[in-house]
């Protein structure tokens, strides 16, 4: 009888326990601005691969369409004026060796030259500035079909809505792995160390990922340590064993 509480309390005094909770917590926030027309509320509480949000994108892809129609135009004036510029070059070229020509005509023909060159600059700029703006678009457009990678906890939105830059849009959780969160007394963290972590006294994949080097302001005797692993249910009380 006395074995068998000695053994009751050793476990008591050795054993800790921890609420199983998700490896990480995001709380996804809105970087496009527009109505939301449709929301797939199925998809809480669980993984979901297909768009769960959608962002009325009608009038950014009239402006992505003007835009190419642009940047088309401009790479249709680029090749003209490089077509042109050969000419004028080679015009030049004749110019500034012809005994018969004044210095007035070669200085002409040079500055028409230039001119050309520095046009051409200009076309390139603007043809820059639109790939940019295209590429910026086509960026707000993807993102404005939602999809989550990870379990989805909660939607923020619903169809009518109006998104604003860094409205919270949903919660979604990292449920691959799940953290426990226990606090050892500090006299027995390296005990602890370089051990086989048992949870509910079977052997498991966990380990050791942090370690709080401060003592924990609520228990003021004790570090917190996180430990890391997989476990089927979220929320779940475990019993954790360090043997």
């Amino acid at each position: 009888m006395h074995l068998i509480f000695s053994l009751f309390l050793v476990t008591f005094v050795f054993g800790y326990y921890a609420k199983v909770e998700p490896f990480e917590v995001f709380n996804i926030k809105s970087d496009i601005v527009g109505k939301v027309i449709y929301v797939d509320k199925d998809c809480e509480a669980k993984k979901c691969k297909n768009v769960v949000i959608k962002v009325d994108k009608y009038q950014d892809e009239l402006e992505l369409k003007n835009l190419q129609t642009q940047l088309k135009n401009f790479q249709l004036i680029l090749q003209s004026q490089e077509s042109i510029l050969k000419r004028k070059k080679a015009t030049y070229e004749i110019y500034k060796n012809l005994t018969t020509k004044s210095q007035f005509d070669k200085d002409l023909k040079f500055y028409d030259y230039q001119n050309f060159i520095i046009a051409i600059s200009q076309t390139k700029n603007s043809i820059s500035n639109l790939q940019t703006k295209i590429a910026k678009l086509k960026d707000t457009i993807a993102k404005k079909s939602i999809t989550f990678k990870n379990y989805i906890y909660k939607i923020d939105v619903n169809e009518g809505d109006y998104l604003s830059f860094g409205r919270n849009i949903a919660t979604t959780m990292d449920i691959d792995r799940v953290k426990l969160s226990i606090f050892v007394p500090i006299d027995k963290i390296e005990s602890i160390k370089n051990r086989k972590i048992y949870i509910n006294d079977k052997l498991s994949d966990f380990n050791v990922s942090k370690i709080q080097k401060v003592a924990d302001s609520k228990y003021i005797t004790s570090y917190k340590v996180e430990l890391v692993g997989k476990y089927p249910k979220i929320s779940d009380i475990v019993k954790v064993e360090f043997k």
